[in-house]
């Protein structure tokens, strides 16, 4: 495994994002080095990214609110072929779902950096916001800081990590 950190991502050549009228201000936001999250006025439910509608309630009551850029990682993934070539320069990589605290999900890019050697992202893990430099664009990656001691038990347990087998049921 690969451990590198932001700057390995400045030089890329990816295909741009395509903001839409509702994302400008979130992508605004994320290039002065800000993460915002989109919250709606009418319910409180904050949403992973920008829409017309509040995903709970359906209101258009909804505003960017700044977020502190600490979150829980909810699962990964190991890339190794990426489905745009230029992304292969920096494989192997890890993707994935992060939690943000005020309860929007992301899907980023992890950096892992950080991990001791051999150690890759776990279920549970802090993760912390890095806004990248990736070619013209500035883009929310996590940092994996490690297991976030103290975390409240969300739905009545803790994170645990499982495998594929760990779902069989046995014969």
């Amino acid at each position: 495994m690969s451990l590198r950190g932001e700057r390995a991502y400045a030089d890329l050549s990816v295909a741009p994002p395509t903001p839409t009228a509702e994302s400008r201000p979130w992508w605004d936001a994320l290039r002065a080095g800000r993460l915002t999250v989109q919250t709606c006025g009418a319910c409180g439910t904050a949403q992973g990214y920008p829409r017309t509608r509040c995903v709970r309630c359906w209101s258009a009551e909804l505003s960017f609110v700044e977020a502190t850029g600490r979150a829980e990682l909810v699962t990964h993934s190991e890339v190794h072929r990426p489905g745009q070539a230029s992304w292969g320069a920096v494989t192997p990589y890890y993707v994935g779902l992060v939690r943000l605290e005020e309860g929007a999900t992301l899907l980023t890019h992890l950096l892992t950096d950080v991990l001791p050697e051999g150690r890759r992202p776990r279920v549970g893990d802090r993760c912390d916001v890095v806004p990248v430099q990736v070619g013209e664009w500035v883009l929310p990656f996590f940092r994996v800081a490690g297991v976030r001691p103290g975390l409240p038990v969300r739905d009545g347990h803790d994170a645990v990590e499982s495998t594929v087998t760990d779902l069989v049921p046995p014969e």
